[in-house]
C-alpha cells in the first residue's frame, strides 16, 4: 500500500489529507497488525488508533500494553483497511457487500459513529432487493428494531423479497423466521421454488452433488415450514411429486390431500395474506340466455384494484347443459405485456356452474393500475351471467372495479355482460 513520498506534502492539505496520506504511505507508523487467516501485516498509528477507540486505547494505553506486533484473526485484511481509513478520515462508502465487515469491527472496536453510518446505511436499505441482507445483518449483530422492521417487510412484499438475489444467502434460522410465519404473502409455489434454490446453493458451497437427496437434507426441517397442501394439484404433480426431494409415503399423504382427506405432515392453514378473496361481479342466468364460441374470437373485460394484491385465479362459466368439455387459454395483461399465461380444459360436471381456472404463479397486482383478462374458448356453450356489478367490495374494503376491454372483445364480453364471472385474489 506504500506510495512514493512527496517533498513538503503536507502543504495545502486539510488534516483528514494528511492522515491519510500518513497511513497510505505507513509514514513514521508505530504498530503493525497481522490481519486475517494469512497474518497481512497493516501498519498504523497507535495515537490515532487509540484516539478513535476504547478498545485500541486501552490495548496501547491499559495496564498491560501491547508491546510488539498485534494479531488479528477474525477480520479480513480488507475490512481492516477500510476500518482504518474511516479512523483517518471520517470517510467511507457502505454497501451491501461490506456492511457485515464494518458492522462487525466497529462493534469489536467501539467506534461507535462507524457503527451509526452502518445501521443508517442498514435502516435506508429496507427494499425488495436488500431487505433479505438487511434482515440477516440485524439478526446477527441483534438489531432489535431494525431486524422487525425488515422481517415485517419480507413479510409485506414477499415475493419480490425471495426472488432478489439476497434471498438466497440468508441463514437458515433467519429462513426459518420467516417462512413459519401466517404473515408472509407469496404464494407458496415461489416459496417452494427459492427454498430449493437456496438449498442448491448450499449443496454448492459444502461440495456436495445437487441430488434431490442432497437438497432434502440440506432443507432439513426447514422442509416442513413449505405448505405444500396450499399448492395447486398440477403444480405439485409437476414440480413436487417429479422429484424425490419428498419421500413416496409424503408425496403419497399430500396426494390424498388433494382430494379431500386431510394431513397434518405439512402445514395447510392459510397464511394470512393467503386468505382467498372470492369476488364475482354477477349472478348465474340459468334461464335460456347463454354465451357460444363459434367465432373463435377473445372474450375481455379489464379490471383494476383498489390496493395491491395477488392474482390466483379467474372464474369462467362452465357448460349450461353440466357436461362436455372447453379447451381455452387466459391471458393477463398490463398494457400489451402478457404478465401470465394458462391453457387449459374445463371439464363441467353436473350441478357446477362457475369453475376457477388458476395460475401456476400467481399475479402481482399494482392499485389502480388497469388490466386486462383475455380469454379464448372452444367448445360448448356455457352459462351467462345477469344483474352485473362493475365494482365490486368486500367487508373489508377491498374493491375491484371492472372495466371495458382495452383490447378487443370480440366474442363480445363487457364490464356490463359475458363471460368471466369473477376473480380471486390473496391478499
Amino acid at each position: 500500500m506504500t506510495m512514493e513520498t512527496q517533498t513538503d506534502w503536507q502543504i495545502g492539505k486539510s488534516l483528514s489529507d494528511r492522515m491519510k496520506y500518513m497511513l497510505d504511505n505507513q509514514l513514521m507508523c508505530d504498530v503493525t497488525f497481522h490481519v486475517g487467516s494469512d497474518r497481512s501485516p497493516i501498519k498504523a498509528h497507535k495515537y490515532m488508533l487509540a484516539s478513535a477507540s476504547p478498545v485500541f486505547y486501552r490495548m496501547f494505553g491499559g495496564p498491560l500494553p501491547e508491546k510488539g506486533d498485534v494479531d488479528i484473526a477474525d477480520i479480513t485484511p480488507e475490512y481492516f483497511s477500510m476500518m482504518l481509513q474511516y479512523i483517518y478520515t471520517e470517510k467511507i462508502v457502505i454497501d451491501a457487500q461490506n456492511i457485515k465487515g464494518l458492522l462487525y469491527g466497529s462493534e469489536k472496536y467501539m467506534l461507535q459513529t462507524l457503527k451509526d453510518k452502518c445501521n443508517e446505511f442498514l435502516t435506508s436499505s429496507v427494499d425488495e432487493d436488500h431487505a433479505c441482507v438487511v434482515f440477516q445483518t440485524a439478526h446477527e449483530f441483534h438489531i432489535t428494531d431494525l431486524e422487525t422492521d425488515a422481517l415485517n417487510f419480507i413479510f409485506k412484499k414477499g415475493r419480490a423479497c425471495f426472488e432478489s438475489d439476497d434471498f438466497l444467502h440468508l441463514s437458515s434460522d433467519c429462513l426459518k423466521l420467516i417462512v413459519e410465519s401466517d404473515k408472509l404473502y407469496c404464494d407458496e409455489t415461489t416459496i417452494y421454488q427459492r427454498m430449493v434454490q437456496w438449498s442448491k446453493l448450499r449443496c454448492e458451497e459444502q461440495s456436495m452433488s445437487m441430488t434431490d437427496e442432497n437438497v432434502r437434507k440440506s432443507l432439513g426441517d426447514l422442509l416442513y415450514r413449505i405448505r405444500f397442501p396450499l399448492m395447486t394439484p398440477k403444480f405439485f404433480t409437476d414440480e413436487v411429486s417429479s422429484t424425490n426431494i419428498l419421500t413416496f409415503e409424503e408425496r403419497v399423504r399430500l396426494y390424498e390431500h388433494f382430494n379431500g382427506k386431510h394431513t397434518d405432515m405439512f402445514p395447510s392453514k392459510h397464511r394470512q395474506f393467503q386468505i382467498p378473496i372470492r369476488l364475482e361481479r354477477c349472478e348465474v342466468d340459468t334461464g335460456k340466455n347463454s354465451w357460444g364460441y363459434s367465432s373463435g374470437k377473445d372474450d375481455c373485460v379489464d379490471f383494476q384494484t383498489s390496493s395491491d394484491t395477488v392474482l390466483t385465479s379467474v372464474l369462467l362459466f362452465g357448460s349450461n347443459t353440466y357436461s362436455g368439455s372447453n379447451d381455452l387459454k387466459v391471458n393477463i395483461l398490463q398494457g400489451a405485456t402478457v404478465l401470465n399465461t394458462i391453457q387449459s380444459t374445463l371439464k363441467s360436471i353436473p350441478g357446477k356452474q362457475i369453475y376457477e381456472i388458476c395460475f401456476e404463479n400467481p399475479v402481482d397486482i399494482a392499485a389502480e393500475t388497469r388490466y386486462t383478462v383475455q380469454l379464448n374458448m372452444k367448445g360448448s356453450d356455457t352459462f351467462t351471467g345477469k344483474s352485473y356489478i362493475q365494482k365490486v367490495t368486500t367487508h373489508n374494503g377491498f374493491n375491484v372495479t371492472f372495466l371495458g376491454s382495452s383490447l378487443p372483445s370480440g366474442n363480445s364480453t363487457s364490464e356490463n355482460d359475458g363471460q368471466i364471472p369473477g376473480l380471486i385474489f390473496i391478499g
